[in-house]
């Protein structure tokens, strides 16, 4: 069985998330501050905020691994992201002739220009 190892999720999936928890807060305040039952609009009013709140976030909330990420970033790149094997069959069939080598160098050229490099720290 796959394990998810992290999740992600978008910064307005974040800031729903934040208005959730203040809904709650002023949920709690307003249940502590009445001495009887609150009034059911009241709590319809801030419970439809606090649900509608946590959907909205947790829709936005996303499994990832390392093979997740991998695969949208080659997405991004316009890249098909092969399983293991097919990326050996494929690397082993280009090194056979010039032109597919030429090709192996020419897609690790494109790649380095896509992706960012980490600066060299100074001495």
């Amino acid at each position: 069985m796959h394990l998810i190892d992290r999740y992600e999720m978008s910064v307005p999936g974040h800031m729903k998330l934040i208005d959730a928890r203040s809904a709650l807060n002023h949920l709690q305040r307003l249940v502590q501050a009445t001495d009887g039952k609150p009034e059911s609009e009241q709590l319809i009013d801030l419970l439809t905020t606090v649900v509608e709140a946590l959907h909205e976030a947790a829709d936005d909330v996303m499994p990832v691994n390392d093979h997740d990420v991998f695969m949208r970033q080659a997405c991004e790149w316009n890249y098909i992201a092969l399983s293991p094997r097919e990326r050996e069959v494929l690397h082993e069939i280009r090194c056979c002739n010039n032109d597919g080598k030429e090709d192996i160098y020419r897609m690790i050229s494109e790649t380095l220009d896509l992706k960012p490099m980490p600066m060299p720290e100074p001495q």
